[in-house]
């Protein structure tokens, strides 16, 4: 149910004061006000996927690089209930305002923020909040092994690790506030749980001081699996761990578990990893039969699956 329009064109009364936006403080020229009438548009959300929500703004590309803080601005504008700006060129909107008069606001807002910048604010989860998250977990992951803990009191995430020394591996499950990695919401996070190889030969020495486990743990992954979206609660991290990232987890223990994990995957896709890097990793690591496997089903005449081919002698 919307309200009916404030007067006969609220986007008019918007524009009627406005001048040009200007891109930089030097350009005259800047953005046409009127412009702003026909590269700003609103229209219903359709979508059961989005049920909080039940405007978009759309921006054109045009007007999508002066919309930095839109969202901000325009929840505070009157009748706005909430704002979210999803995208590059989309804000979700809550309100019972009529469209034209969310069109006007969105209009009003935009003036705004380029005739007075604000800062955005920040939505992230303070660390102390991730800090406690992150104790919240700390015995479900130690119950796996995940004794390790690198992330401060003061930090927006934290990283769990266990090393397999066997394998010369090391297993990470991180904590990453949502907001500020993306946009996924605030109020969530991002689980990424991942494989690190450790190059030296003594990985318990590898990991013994705060500055070799951070360069350990700070290498390219050889696996790596985002879970997005996750509530910023103790289940919400709990479910995903159990429901999904444990066993992706206790199935890469391996070397072997990584390259099947890989292999596993033929012949539609790799999963984790580009096919060249996976037979890259696999023929390094002896599994040359795997690596030829890895590359027969990819595009063998890029010049990556050569360049490995070549690296290896897997050509014959």
């Amino acid at each position: 149910m919307r309200l009916t329009p404030s007067c006969d064109d609220p986007v008019s009364e918007a524009l009627a004061d406005a001048r040009p936006l200007p891109r930089h403080p030097q350009d005259d020229a800047g953005l046409g006000v009127e412009d702003l009438r026909w590269i700003v548009s609103v229209a219903e959300v359709e979508s059961v996927d989005e049920p909080e929500w039940n405007t978009v703004v759309g921006l054109d590309d045009t007007v999508s690089s002066y919309a930095d803080g839109l969202a901000d601005e325009l929840a505070d504008q009157p009748g706005i209930d909430a704002a979210h700006h999803v995208d590059r060129e989309a804000v979700l909107v809550r309100s019972v305002l009529s469209l034209p008069d969310v069109h006007a606001a969105a209009i009003r807002a935009l003036l705004a923020i380029n005739r007075s910048p604000r800062t955005p604010r920040d939505r992230r989860l303070p660390p102390a909040a991730m800090n406690a998250l992150a104790d919240g977990v700390a015995a479900i992951l130690a119950g796996r092994g995940f004794t390790g803990r690198l992330g401060g009191p003061d930090a927006h995430g934290t990283l769990f690790y266990r090393v397999l020394p066997a394998d010369r591996l090391a297993q990470t499950v991180e904590l990453r506030d949502g907001f500020d990695a993306g946009e996924h919401g605030e109020g969530t996070l991002i689980v990424t749980v991942g494989v690190v190889e450790i190059g030296t030969a003594d990985p318990a020495e590898a990991v013994s001081s705060g500055a070799g486990l951070r360069d350990v743990l700070s290498r390219e992954r050889v696996l790596s699996v985002s879970y997005d979206a996750v509530p910023a609660t103790v289940d919400g991290v709990a479910n995903v761990l159990t429901g999904r990232a444990f066993a992706m987890l206790e199935s890469t223990r391996t070397r072997s578990g990584v390259v099947d994990r890989w292999v596993g995957g033929l012949p539609w896709s790799v999963p984790d990893r580009l096919f060249w890097e996976a037979a890259d990793v696999a023929a390094r690591w002896g599994f040359r039969g795997h690596a030829r496997d890895l590359l027969k089903h990819g595009p063998r005449r890029s010049p990556q699956a050569r360049a490995v081919a070549a690296r290896h002698g897997l050509d014959g």
